[in-house]
């Protein structure tokens, strides 16, 4: 399945424990609802990238119980607070280096504020696991499968991507954890890569993915005016991209 072969960073199990939260609030879920109707409300399949807990994945099955969903996680932790229930099954490991069937294809694939997870020792390796994972979802979708990617976006002052390269720079480097921990960093030591929404946007096009919708979530503020300009950030949004295959 892979598209690459570029190990991903993984997070320790006490980074994994600020995840143990559900990030789709209902104002979030209407706005994806309507794409997931058309696909999941009849017997189907979707894939939990990065499920962790299972919650979301629990709630997609509430609503629509004639899907079956499957979760990969790489965390023990959060793969143990699974509530069992027999149409959800976990896979232990990474996406890049889960071997999924093929004939198997999936009408629905999330990516919950996963994506900026996948990072590698370079910011260059970084862009080589995210758009291959990106196709590599792709290969995987059913005949009008959709793509449903929530994300953090992080415009630039002036230069649009450059947030992105510098808040790399910075939670990647093991010599900055200390510093970086400090300033609040969860994944410092390890890295993280969000984007602007023009950036996503682009990686889903170079991937031979048709954006379906892009829907705002809204905006949020947890860092300074100072640390904002030191970042070359104009703003911080969230929201959610629905993409499929190119025909």
């Amino acid at each position: 399945m892979q598209t690459t072969t570029t190990p991903p960073r993984l997070l320790a199990d006490q980074q994994t424990e600020a995840f143990d939260v559900e990030y789709v609030i209902p104002q979030l879920w209407a706005l994806i609802e309507p794409h997931l109707e058309p696909r999941l409300a009849r017997p189907s399949r979707f894939l939990d990238v990065g499920g962790g807990n299972g919650i979301f994945t629990d709630r997609v099955l509430d609503a629509y119980p004639q899907a079956e969903g499957v979760i990969v996680e790489p965390s023990q932790t959060l793969r143990e607070r699974n509530l069992p229930r027999p149409s959800k099954t976990l896979v232990s490991g990474t996406f890049q280096g889960a071997a999924f069937d093929p004939r198997h294809r999936f009408d629905v694939i999330f990516f919950n504020w996963v994506l900026h997870h996948f990072v590698a020792d370079t910011y260059r390796q970084t862009q080589a696991l995210q758009l291959p994972g990106l196709i590599d979802a792709r290969n995987l979708l059913a005949p009008d499968g959709i793509l449903v990617i929530f994300e953090n976006y992080y415009p630039g002052l002036l230069i649009d991507d450059l947030p992105s390269r510098l808040i790399y720079t910075l939670t990647a480097s093991r010599l900055l954890k200390a510093f970086t921990q400090r300033l609040g960093a969860n994944t410092a030591g390890v890295g993280v890569c969000f984007h602007s929404l023009h950036a996503w946007l682009n990686k889903v096009s170079q991937a031979g993915l048709t954006v379906e919708a892009t829907h705002p979530g809204y905006r949020y503020g947890t860092l300074s005016p100072t640390k904002r300009l030191l970042l070359h950030m104009r703003n911080a949004e969230v929201g959610a991209i629905i993409a499929r295959a190119d025909a």
